[in-house]
């Protein structure tokens, strides 16, 4: 088995709470609006599940894997590319409106497929936070219970 590499992004700001936000992330149906426009394509999901496609990388399928009320969502992801990997979000309180979050990624690479990557790794998670800090529908989440 290949090393595991870590790729840790840096931390977003969104104007909703934690516990609104945690409940919206762990909806895997939702997803695909904070996603950057034009990055996949053939978007699938469910509550706990979703797949898709992305350029030069293939079909990405993931799924919820763990959920820490309010504080930190554990995804596992499978790619053509690099196997394996597992994406968490921590999130934190900073007020009832407000909330900080970021991502780490653990990725199986050999060390030739993590020199071919390079930082683009790093980079892909700093561009899904700032799709996330982007999103417009942060005023719909308070008291967020559903996909939107």
């Amino acid at each position: 088995m290949s090393p595991v590499t870590t790729y840790t992004s840096r931390r977003g700001e969104v104007p909703c709470g934690d516990s609104d936000l945690y409940a919206f992330l762990t909806d895997m149906r939702n997803l695909s609006t904070v996603v950057p426009e034009g990055m996949i394509t053939d978007w699938q999901a469910t509550e706990d599940h979703c797949s898709f496609k992305i350029e030069k990388t293939g079909r990405i399928s993931a799924s919820l894997a763990e959920a820490l009320p309010h504080s930190l969502i554990k995804y596992n992801a499978e790619t053509f590319l690099t196997g394996r990997m597992t994406i968490e979000v921590e999130i934190e309180f900073i007020t009832n409106f407000r909330s900080s979050f970021h991502l780490t990624a653990g990725v199986n690479m050999n060390p030739i497929m993590k020199l071919f990557l390079g930082d683009s790794a790093g980079r892909y998670l700093d561009s899904l936070i700032d799709a996330i800090e982007s999103y417009k529908g942060f005023a719909k989440l308070r008291g967020y219970n559903q996909s939107l």
